[in-house]
């Protein structure tokens, strides 16, 4: 234990001496106490410069620092599967009651000798320990990722999983489940392992976006189990009419077939379509058996047109992040073979130009927009020249960046997830040069991290300058992006949102209107769902002032008030995670007097991964408990685990030391010791006649 100053150490002898004079002064020649015996004036006498030294000690604000011995007791993870998959069969009511008593008696039984921390989890893990059955999907692998983090340096001595072994999202929870060193992986088998008759649809592959007056393909995944010779057919509707229908013949117990349909976007806009398959007698559930989804049609597509001054990996990069994008045409040209016919592109997109050896002027002077991404190609003395919104001047060779999102753009927001993912992916090569100059009629989306440093520099910057919309990328090398994201995840959904929502926002065409409301047309189920509203002055300068009402209307006519918050120079409105189904609705505000109105809709995709898989899988359970030797068990025999966990040797409390500190005028021990000395001081001189 030690005294901690914020002040000079010589200060104390400050404090001794006032304490000495006060003292001194009040007992030197006071005239009342003559009578007084010496021995109690000389206590009163050191009870006043006790009181004094310690009140203007206390001023100093000293710290006290002291060790503190805590004892851990083991913690037992106690992980319970809230996935709407442990329901699937028959006697589904009784099942969940008895999983909820026994995982309560368990908990209870866990709790007498160790610490129990107990979680459900689905898609993530859940603090929330209710179990309803409502997750719609099981990462179990990001489940273990969490406990890990949660329970860095902690005295985690056992984990107990209780879980069917579905898992539909994520990597296999084996792998996961190794960084848990000398930590035992407990499983309690949930639902059922038998064979059972089911008939499921695992996937329908389909174009998101499809052109009225042409027809789309749509493929239906169907797979089955315990089905051995069966007559089924598969239907797709819309809007109540059969569209097709298809019969199909069930002959393996378990085998996958497809079933392919061509069918006419005749609307245009958000169409819903179902597919079903007819059930068959004896399935453990028809749940499975059907599902919908969306698509939206268009009038026609927009081409872009993708010009590279030579061959690189960032082109095909670019390429193949658009191709899958079916509202776009894209056409792929080298800079010596530029088409004369420019206005026939909705956007045009550059490489590495202008370089030295293709300028192409007549690019950069067309209306039309232009997204130039840079690299160690370009003459930068001549890119200054084009008015692109960003100037880089004093350029000397290349040096390495990574990006910071800038929260203050507005034009379009990345999801959480490709925003955390892009930030800590491999620098990309950027001009070295400490003089960038963004125009004000700019907006930089990313800025540069040079090391952990955030920089000004821009690197993704738009402008918009007399009707002609411009987009720079400041970097080299964003294929390695796309790579390490597909080596990581097994696929580019990150760096494609980045690319697709910065080509969506140059190809849009300019809203003149003084009232905007954006948002997704499509949203899986379980997603968050934002939209986003602008109001304008007659100067078109954005204004966040006005209230801004929105209506929101469901399948079943139901209809739900909200008002949007104001969000930097715009507004923001959360509906939260709404159900499946088509919604449409109408956002309104006053602008200079009058009621401005916009529609639209939108739709939430009902994705039910559990009901894929009906079936417990017991391999993977048994296998996470072999591995980390663990205990695998059923949940009539959860009971025996306490027993089981308490026999691990490693199973005992941590004794650790730690430092806390505190201020000296925190302890109450001294507060009521200069109470004491100045009230004994107190009653004494009154009693002698000194007051």
């Amino acid at each position: 234990m030690k005294i901690l100053l914020n002040s000079p150490i010589w200060y104390i002898a400050i404090c001794l001496l006032i304490a000495g004079l006060g003292a001194y002064f009040l007992y030197r020649n006071d005239s009342k106490l003559t009578e007084m015996l010496k021995s109690w004036k000389r206590l009163l006498n050191i009870f006043r410069f006790v009181s004094l030294f310690f009140l203007s000690f206390l001023l100093l604000e000293p710290l006290l620092e002291y060790s503190k011995t805590k004892l851990e007791k083991p913690i037992v993870v106690l992980l319970k599967d809230n996935s709407s998959s442990i329901l699937a069969h028959q006697d589904s009511s009784e099942y969940g009651t008895r999983y909820k008593t026994k995982m309560a008696e368990l908990a209870a039984n866990l709790s007498q000798d160790f610490e129990v921390a107990s979680y459900t989890f689905g898609k993530q893990l859940s603090t929330n320990n209710e179990l309803d059955f409502n997750e719609n999907g099981t990462n179990l692998s990001a489940v273990f990722s969490e406990i890990k983090q949660r329970y860095y340096n902690r005295n985690l001595g056992a984990i107990v999983l209780a879980s069917d072994g579905i898992y539909n999202q994520g990597s296999n929870p084996l792998y996961t489940a190794k960084e848990f060193k000398g930590v035992p992986v407990n499983t309690i088998l949930l639902g059922d392992s038998s064979q059972q008759k089911d008939v499921w649809i695992e996937q329908v592959f389909h174009n998101k976006i499809a052109y009225q007056g042409n027809t789309f393909p749509v493929e239906v995944a169907i797979l089955s189990e315990g089905v051995f010779d069966a007559k089924s057919s598969v239907v797709i509707q819309s809007r109540g009419s059969v569209l097709s229908e298809t019969p199909i013949q069930i002959f393996s117990s378990k085998g996958l077939q497809k079933v392919r349909f061509e069918i006419e976007a005749s609307q245009v806009g958000l169409q819903k379509f179902s597919i079903k398959i007819i059930g068959i007698e004896g399935e453990v559930t028809l749940q499975n058996n059907e599902t919908s989804f969306y698509v939206e049609v268009l009038k026609s597509k927009q081409k872009i047109l993708l010009l590279a001054n030579s061959p690189h990996p960032d082109v095909q990069a670019i390429k193949n992040g658009l191709v899958e994008n079916d509202n776009y045409e894209l056409d792929t040209k080298l800079a010596n073979n530029i088409p004369r016919d420019l206005n026939q592109y909705s956007l045009i997109i550059t490489h590495n130009l202008p370089s030295s050896k293709f300028q192409a002027s007549q690019i950069f002077r067309s209306a039309v927009p232009v997204f130039a991404v840079l690299g160690n190609q370009v003459d930068y003395s001549f890119f200054n020249q084009l008015g692109l919104g960003v100037q880089i001047k004093a350029t000397k060779n290349e040096t390495e960046a990574g990006l910071v999102v800038n929260p203050n753009f507005n034009q379009f927001e990345l999801s959480r997830e490709a925003m955390s993912k892009l930030g800590s992916y491999s620098p990309i090569q950027v001009p070295f040069s400490n003089k960038y100059e963004v125009s004000n009629s700019s907006q930089v989306a990313l800025y540069q991290r040079i090391g952990p440093a955030k920089t000004e520099y821009p690197l993704l910057v738009f402008s918009s300058q007399e009707e002609k919309k411009r987009g720079v990328f400041v970097g080299e090398g964003m294929w390695r992006w796309r790579l390490q994201e597909y080596a990581e995840d097994g696929n580019s959904q990150s760096v494609d949102e980045l690319f697709q929502q910065s080509v969506q926002l140059l190809v849009a065409k300019e809203d003149k209107s003084r009232f905007r409301v954006t948002g997704k047309p499509i949203y899986a189920q379980g997603d968050e769902i934002l939209v986003r509203a602008e109001v304008y002055n007659r100067s078109y300068e954005p204004i966040n002032s006005q209230e801004v009402a929105y209506e929101l209307t469901d399948e079943k006519n139901e209809k739900f008030q909200f008002l949007f918050s104001p969000d930097g120079e715009a507004y923001k409105l959360s509906l939260g995670k709404l159900r499946a189904g088509k919604y449409s609705y109408t956002a309104s505000t006053l602008v200079d007097g009058a009621i401005e109105t916009k529609s639209g809709e939108f739709s939430v995709e009902k994705i039910n991964l559990e009901l894929t898989q009906t079936r417990a899988n017991v391999e993977v359970l048994s296998q996470l408990s072999a591995n980390t030797n663990g205990k695998f068990l059923s949940l009539d025999e959860s009971g025996l685990l306490p027993e089981f966990i308490a026999s691990n040797g490693s199973m005992t409390a941590v004794r650790y030391e730690e430092k806390e500190v505190e201020d000296l005028i925190e302890l109450k021990f001294l507060f009521f010791l200069l109470l004491l000395f100045l009230g004994v001081e107190w009653f004494v001189r009154k009693r002698n006649g000194g007051y």
